[in-house]
């Protein structure tokens, strides 16, 4: 209907509409329970700033594998834009909120943040990344577009996201674009002075090489298959191994092809962070509004708390049988006494790996039978443990995307380094420590206090910390003082944080779906109690085969594979 107006017409509705919707924004911050301020802001400028968010699930608010309002209410620039506002700047922020079946909620309100779970610095652009998924061409995806025009036609996570600035557009748009429209259309038509991006980009062009999940041509999942296959529903472990046969799975994602596979080459990172912030550039100059880029630099994916190392197995697999050690193949990274180890060496292994692991023996498996997901027949299962030179180098590539980065960021007068990247490797390396609580926050998974149950997000105070980093940078760069949140209250409200110290957290109290379910076994019942264990249920097998099922059927060729088979969806 707007299209078949007179201009004139449309562009006062259209004024009207991204007006209402860009200044109601704050009212639709919803106050944290965990935001408690140091102290009150005084009334800052009241030049109005819009605060637009590109990038990935650090960005978008993912917690435990998960989008919902709850884990997005947590994030860090949902943090930042309630401490400018409480500061007494004029912020608009909004976010796509997600129920908990990562359903978009108040589909027609109008997303500043447009970060997207997953997303990497090609398919901000819509563009799928060849190498990564086994071709040899890059290619535009429509995944990564958002095209549908009603909310109930939104499937993927870009169209969840980006509505309904593509209908506003009256084109599809991809996450780099539809912040350019808010900066030049948009914010001039809502009254803003200021734009405030947020590009912390980049992250996803090395994650899948560290994590070793997911993926395309093949699906990559990080289990020992012949050791869990007689455990798993035997359709489910059949469709497995003829889905391994055609090529379409791997249970290997650590061997060194794929490791180097799944990172993107620095020549082709470099070209497209400089047409990201061309675009970006150009969307800037051709505004009214005064344009800032906060270039935020990436952290080691190869330190998460997701990668256990042989401290962190041992730790676990000890609560089973006292007696067990990894075994002599599996390199360590420190004397088994030593509480906090060195995250830039020795092997590691997946989350998911070590899920397995602790099942099995949770199961009556012995420590030897175990074992064999590390090695076999003596001799290291490689593509199941990411070794330390394998992690070294992943994590020179991130190097090199850092200082690309700062680079592009120095070549622009709008551009501004901020190097969270530094920061957050400063502290998984123990070099910069941060006590809360009289506890020490590392990067150690469950027990280190700063990661959510995937290990890969951070929680409610890991959030927190990176929300007061950026509130610095923002106040010194872009001279918006506001008052730094006071981590202790954060800190002890926090689900992902180890109270008593035995090496499980509570976790959130939101339903989950998928793996996020099997993540969702190893919590802990009673935080008060030490000597309270996790317990997994008697149908653990079944539970994590229907689990593991559904994350298989998401793939579009195990998908066609499990219908000739006859496996269905439990």
């Amino acid at each position: 209907m707007i299209e078949a107006m007179p201009e004139t017409k449309r562009k006062t509705i259209l004024r009207v509409l991204v007006a209402a919707s860009i200044v109601s924004c704050v009212a639709f911050l919803p106050t944290s329970r965990s935001a408690a301020f140091a102290q009150e802001g005084s009334p800052q400028s009241q030049e109005k700033y819009l605060l637009i968010g590109t990038g990935d699930s650090l960005t978008h608010g993912t917690l435990d594998a998960t989008n919902n309002i709850v884990n997005s209410a947590h994030s860090y620039l949902q943090l930042v834009a309630l401490a400018l506002a409480k500061s007494g700047s004029s912020i608009a922020f909004s976010q796509p909120f997600f129920d908990f079946n990562e359903n978009r909620l108040m589909p027609f309100s109008l997303p500043t943040n447009l970060a997207v779970d997953g997303a990497d610095a090609f398919s901000v652009l819509g563009i799928e990344y060849g190498p990564r998924v086994g071709k040899s061409e890059n290619a535009f995806n429509l995944d990564y577009i958002a095209e549908n025009v009603t909310p109930a036609s939104l499937s993927d996570p870009y169209d969840k996201v980006i509505y309904p600035i593509n209908v506003l557009a009256r084109k599809p748009m991809t996450q780099i674009g539809a912040a350019s429209w808010l900066i030049r259309a948009a914010g001039p038509l809502a009254g803003m002075d200021n734009a405030i991006v947020m590009f912390w980009v980049g992250n996803n062009d090395s994650s899948s090489s560290a994590l070793g999940l997911f993926g395309e041509n093949p699906l990559f999942l990080p289990i020992p298959v012949d050791l869990v296959g007689p455990e798993l529903d035997p359709l489910l472990t059949l469709l497995l191994n003829v889905g391994d046969g055609l090529g379409a799975l791997s249970f290997e994602p650590y061997a060194a092809t794929f490791v180097q596979r799944n990172l993107t080459k620095l020549d082709d990172f470099e070209a497209q962070i400089e047409l990201l912030l061309s675009v970006l550039d150009l969307s800037a100059q051709r505004s009214p509004i005064q344009t800032d880029i906060l270039v935020a630099t990436l952290p080691y994916y190869s330190a998460v708390g997701y990668l256990f190392d042989s401290e962190d197995i041992e730790f676990y697999l000890q609560k089973l049988d006292p007696s067990y050690t990894v075994p002599p193949t599996f390199a360590r990274v420190s004397e088994p006494s030593v509480p906090i180890a060195d995250p830039f060496r020795g092997d590691r292994i997946s989350l998911l790996t070590f899920g397995m692991m602790y099942t099995l023996m949770s199961t009556g498996h012995t420590a030897a039978e175990v074992n064999q997901a590390l090695e076999l027949d003596g001799v290291q299962r490689d593509g199941l443990v990411l070794s330390e030179a394998e992690g070294a180098s992943i994590r020179q590539r991130i190097d090199g995307f850092n200082q690309v980065l700062a680079t592009a960021a120095a070549s622009r007068p709008n551009a501004h380094l901020v190097d969270i990247g530094g920061v957050l490797n400063d502290n998984l390396a123990g070099d910069l420590i941060t006590e809360v609580n009289g506890k020490r926050l590392t990067r150690k998974w469950a027990r280190g206090g700063a990661f959510s149950l995937d290990g890969v997000h951070p929680g409610y105070t890991g959030h927190a910390l990176i929300a007061n980093f950026m509130l610095e940078q923002i106040s010194e760069l872009l001279n918006l003082p506001s008052a730094p949140y006071a981590l202790s209250p954060v800190h002890a409200n926090d689900p992902y944080v180890d109270q008593d110290g035995d090496g499980w957290v509570p976790g959130p109290g939101y339903p989950a779906t998928g793996l996020t379910e099997v993540l969702f076994l190893f919590t802990d019942p009673n935080d008060a109690d030490p000597n309270v264990e996790t317990e997994l249920p008697e149908n653990v097998w079944q539970f994590i085969s229907d689990r593991l099922l559904e994350e298989v059927l998401g793939d579009s060729q195990m998908a066609a594979t499990a219908k000739t088979l006859g496996v269905e969806t439990p």
